[in-house]
């Protein structure tokens, strides 16, 4: 604790317009959702659920739809507050919210206007429709479901794609630093 005091009084004066920012690993299972928002409503196509351990960028993480070791409870938090944020930072469009579950609870992690992978999931042209929200639809005048969409009866798997052996001076560590240059999906009856 003295260490940290005598870091922060040396590093910054700390106030309103230089806050301190404090970073804490969270040992725990992060997840990924994109939605599509028209500023009061969602569509959630899915949750996906990333497999390595908390602190792997999403992009190099591979990841697995529908989530297969959330709670339905958990489940229901994640698309709250993926409600309630879009709602508070008025997105018209697309949004991708990263959280992480620890221990029943949940946190954000990070909020993006975001690219998309579950069209080809889902078959929600999640573009199609964030572009007809940003030219003034809302949700409704789309015919999207809210709320999350149910699961589609399949599993799918989000893989990384590495070019390490091209990129030879690349550190291959995973951490927050995203390093993949592609990403590749399986579908199957099962997790397995």
């Amino acid at each position: 604790q003295a260490e940290l005091r005598q870091y922060l009084k040396e590093a910054v004066v700390a106030s309103h317009e230089h806050p301190v920012l404090i970073d804490q690993y969270m040992v725990g299972r992060e997840v990924e959702v994109d939605a599509i928002s028209d500023g009061n409503d969602v569509c959630i196509p899915g949750i996906m659920e990333q497999i390595e351990r908390s602190g792997v960028h999403s992009g190099d993480s591979i990841a697995v739809y529908p989530p297969q070791h959330l709670s339905q409870e958990i489940i229901e938090t994640l698309t709250d507050y993926t409600r309630e944020i879009a709602k508070a930072m008025n997105v018209k469009g697309l949004v991708n919210i990263q959280f992480i579950v620890v221990k029943d609870k949940v946190y954000v992690i990070e909020v993006n206007p975001y690219r998309t992978i579950y069209g080809k999931i889902t078959g929600i042209n999640m573009v199609e429709y964030a572009t007809r929200i940003a030219l003034g639809e809302s949700l409704k005048d789309t015919g999207l479901p809210l709320g999350l969409v149910p699961d589609k009866g399949y599993v799918a798997i989000k893989a990384p794609v590495f070019s390490f052996s091209k990129l030879g001076l690349v550190e291959i560590k995973l951490g927050p630093e995203m390093k993949s240059t592609g990403e590749v999906m399986g579908i199957g009856h099962t997790y397995q």
